[in-house]
């Protein structure tokens, strides 16, 4: 008898140190530590590591909002992130899996959520909202991180990869409701999607037309027209990404 009490003790303890070990969070806690996250080249440090979620990286929200210069206010009474910076606003509510970008209605792989009372947010979609171009290679669970930071002033020549281009002019007419904004490229084939900015957030979008060529580059247009008075304040310049995915390139300050 006594040595069957011993036998099943031993099953008892063994079992308990089984499902301690191998218990979700502790799987869970292994894989965040594997997890690596670059931008621009340089390995972002979390204070809370990150973890994968239906297929989904989570992260730190402050952290990765500020590693793109973004500006952030958390609502605890509404468990609600405010993100925005002088093109993007993005309002995200813990466990919905709807959010608003630039005032639309976009929908989630996986909802924000508080873990230990951190709150983590999917990094590709923080990530590709804000304008940046996201790769993940599985075999080293390491995530690359592409953004461009660069602000310009008219005139001045940007680069993406062998795209050169730039914004010279833009023209308003018609009491602020026709802006014509004008440029150059050197690959007229190149899909270019033109973001105008004002003081406010509202934003007017545009796609480029080549109305002709000038020496090695040549000169495109895109024209808004707007309902009512607009002044810009910044232009974005957008392409897509070898995943079909639009990204940021360039900024141009009008101020």
């Amino acid at each position: 008898m006594k040595k069957c009490r011993k036998f099943l003790c031993y099953m008892l303890i063994s079992s308990l140190f089984f499902c301690t070990n191998f218990s979700p969070q502790t799987s869970q806690a292994a894989a965040k530590n594997d997890i690596s996250v670059y931008l621009n080249g340089s390995k972002l440090k979390f204070d809370v590591q990150p973890y994968i979620k239906k297929g989904r990286t989570m992260v730190p929200f402050r952290k990765i909002f500020e590693s793109f210069g973004v500006d952030i206010s958390w609502n605890a009474a509404s468990k609600t992130i405010l993100a925005n910076n002088s093109h993007t606003d993005i309002f995200l509510q813990i466990n919905k899996t709807e959010a608003l970008v630039n005032g639309f209605k976009t929908e989630l792989d996986v909802a924000a959520e508080i873990i230990e009372g951190r709150t983590f947010v999917p990094l590709r979609f923080v990530s590709e909202n804000t304008g940046a171009e996201v790769n993940w290679d599985g075999s080293s669970k390491t995530v690359y991180i592409s953004y461009v930071f660069e602000k310009h002033k008219l005139g001045e020549t940007s680069h993406y990869k062998d795209l050169e281009f730039s914004i010279n002019n833009v023209d308003i007419v018609s009491d602020g409701k026709i802006i014509t904004i004008v440029g150059k490229t050197n690959l007229p084939e190149k899909f270019l999607l033109i973001e105008a900015f004002d003081e406010s957030g509202r934003y007017e979008t545009g796609l480029i037309s080549i109305t002709g060529q000038q020496e090695d580059k040549y000169r495109f247009e895109s024209n808004l027209y707007l309902t009512k008075p607009f002044k810009p304040k910044t232009i974005v310049v957008k392409t897509t990404s070898d995943a079909n995915k639009q990204i940021k390139i360039s900024e141009y300050n009008l101020n």
